[in-house]
């Protein structure tokens, strides 16, 4: 079997991760081995990159495998797996890349928005959120809290209420077991300080009352996070 029999309907990620699951469970790839290097599994199954890790993260959760980054992934003992309902993972976990994905369009229409129709007082909130998140670089609850406000403070200087709502919904996507696994792992200072800057980028641009600028800003911030959920090294 070298191409992947997929679902007519699913996330695509879960239909890959159902397919390693169930070689894994056939003994392809046996207990205790490191399975093959990504990019030789995402050419075999014909999906990309992004899918790929998406299905991974779903294995690890599920205890198929253990993601050692550097090392590779390795297939965990059969006692170790568990399933939730039968499912590897429940169908309402959206995986990181699609959040990402999406939240690049969006996103970057309410930065443009923003830099339109943003009042004085939006302005000077933003600035106080951005400071905050300057200030709690240590303290990463604080910063991630702030970091959506930053966001969500955008959305609401378009007056829009929709692009607020769809900006609500996606930052609430982020908060399942699929993500956590991913961005845990790229909590450094360093990407925290790089994130700062990035926001000090948009706000500018929205100041300046730049749409096309504060729109780029904020979808090269976006492809900053794309770009450490592809390069982890697995």
């Amino acid at each position: 079997m070298s191409h992947l029999d997929l679902p007519k309907r699913g996330r695509l990620y879960l239909g890959v991760a159902e397919t390693l699951a169930a070689r894994i469970e056939a003994g392809e790839y046996p207990a205790g081995h490191r399975m093959p290097p990504e990019r030789d599994l995402a050419q075999t199954l014909d999906v990309s990159r992004a899918v790929l890790r998406e299905a991974l993260l779903a294995l690890e959760i599920m205890r198929y495998v253990e993601i050692r980054l550097g090392s590779g992934v390795y297939v965990l003992p059969k006692h170790q797996r568990v399933r939730t309902h039968g499912a590897l993972v429940t169908l309402e976990e959206v995986g990181p890349y699609e959040v990402l994905e999406v939240r690049r369009a969006i996103e970057g229409l309410s930065a443009y928005q923003a830099a339109e129709r943003a009042n004085s007082d939006q302005l000077d909130e933003l600035t106080r959120v951005l400071d905050r998140m300057a200030e709690r670089l240590d303290d990463v609850p604080m910063f991630d809290l702030a970091d959506e406000e930053f966001h969500m403070l955008i959305a609401r200087a378009t007056g829009n209420s929709l692009i607020e709502e769809y900006v609500a919904h996606l930052w609430r996507m982020r908060r399942n077991a699929l993500w956590d696994r991913w961005y845990d792992q790229t909590r450094h200072i360093s990407n925290r300080r790089r994130s700062v800057e990035d926001h000090r980028q948009i706000l500018h641009a929205i100041r300046r009352r730049r749409p096309d600028v504060a729109q780029t800003a904020m979808q090269l911030h976006i492809d900053v996070l794309v770009d450490r959920f592809l390069s982890l090294d697995l």
